[in-house]
């Protein structure tokens, strides 16, 4: 208990005897009690929750924000790497055919990627 204060930013991991929708989320410590932590969700994985306290056996917690809160966040990450592996072997098989050259390759990746972010 002693690793943790009164205004430290946290990351929830997988909690171990809380409900698994604030995995991810990130919080502040507001109070800590006998045995566990209790925690302001400022961003948490589900909209919904923001604002909420939520209390934590100290396991469950993570000293700083670490990674995408949002489930939503986590999603649209995910798509966008899998969209972005597509491009990316697509031009993989045109260079190995002789389509199109490496210069030309690397130039299509950059606009994907590009496309992608907007």
């Amino acid at each position: 208990m002693s690793s943790f204060k009164v205004g430290d930013k946290v990351t929830v991991r997988v909690p171990s005897d809380r409900p698994l929708y604030h995995h991810g989320s990130h919080g502040t410590v507001v109070t800590i009690g006998t045995k566990r932590v209790h925690v302001r969700m400022d961003r948490a994985a589900f909209e919904g929750h923001d604002g909420e306290v939520a209390n934590f056996l100290p396991g469950d917690l993570d000293l700083g924000h670490v990674g995408t809160p949002r489930n939503s966040d986590r999603m649209n990450d995910a798509f966008t790497s899998l969209k972005l592996a597509a491009g990316t072997d697509l031009v993989a098989v045109a260079m190995d055919d002789g389509i199109i050259t490496a210069e030309q390759g690397e130039q299509i990746k950059a606009l994907w990627a590009s496309h992608l972010q907007s």
